[in-house]
């Protein structure tokens, strides 16, 4: 099986990311992964000027110098290098991973980080694929009806997840698939979780599908007990 992380940030595009975009890949190739999502954080406090009208296109410049710097990286060594993002809302500091987007649906969507999360999955939801990120580490709400899958396991090793009551949300709401994610920021984080898959993915569009048809596996050695429970969720 191949392979993914589904959670990675960059030092070009995250402030909290410690780790140049192509070095990320780098790791991920030596520890033998066939490939990455790269979820920088897209909201207003990232970006200046805001994330919003003429400023939009500047910013998704740069919010994007992460992901091309992994993507050259990826094309060189062989690696697939996945576009993702790690959005937020005005309504609260709750993160959710984005799936099934390109570069063409960043820069033609100025507004989306101004919507609040029930507007943005009213109006995205069936074009794209939400994963609510790291659900219970800061907050204990979780608004089930409005993703399509939770992050049962977080590995980043600075915060405690919780991640016990996000498999447990996800047994409860069976039509949440659960996923994995390393939420790499900085060099030690990488490759403490993966997703597997039979075929490889080559970019975001793919990658939606494959989890939407549960086609994937979880790997995450720290937390077998969490992986054993997960595995009736897939073939729900």
């Amino acid at each position: 099986m191949y392979a993914y992380e589904l959670h990675l940030h960059t030092a070009e595009s995250s402030r909290c990311g410690h780790v140049p975009a192509a070095e990320q890949v780098r790791v991920y190739k030596a520890l033998g992964y066939a490939g990455v999502c790269v979820t920088d954080h897209l909201h207003d406090g990232y970006y200046e000027p805001s994330l919003d009208g003429a400023g939009w296109r500047e910013a998704m410049e740069r919010y994007l110098r992460g992901y091309r710097a992994a993507k050259a990286a990826g094309d060189a060594l062989g690696m697939d290098v996945i576009l993702g993002a790690e959005l937020r809302f005005p309504e609260n500091t709750r993160d959710y991973l984005v799936f099934g987007i390109d570069e063409d649906w960043l820069m033609q969507n100025p507004h989306m980080c101004h919507l609040n999360h029930r507007q943005f999955f009213d109006r995205f939801g069936s074009e794209v694929l939400i994963v609510h990120a790291h659900p219970f580490r800061d907050n204990d709400e979780v608004d089930w009806g409005a993703v399509h899958g939770l992050e049962i396991v977080n590995t980043c090793p600075r915060h405690d997840s919780r991640n016990d009551r996000a498999l447990a949300l996800c047994q409860a709401h069976p039509e949440l698939f659960p996923t994995v994610g390393s939420d790499a920021h900085r060099n030690g984080d990488q490759g403490r979780s993966a997703m597997l898959f039979e075929t490889r993915i080559t970019d975001s569009f793919a990658m939606m599908d494959a989890l939407r048809a549960r086609t994937y596996r979880l790997r995450c050695p720290s937390r077998e007990d969490i992986i054993a429970e997960s595995e009736a969720l897939l073939h729900v």
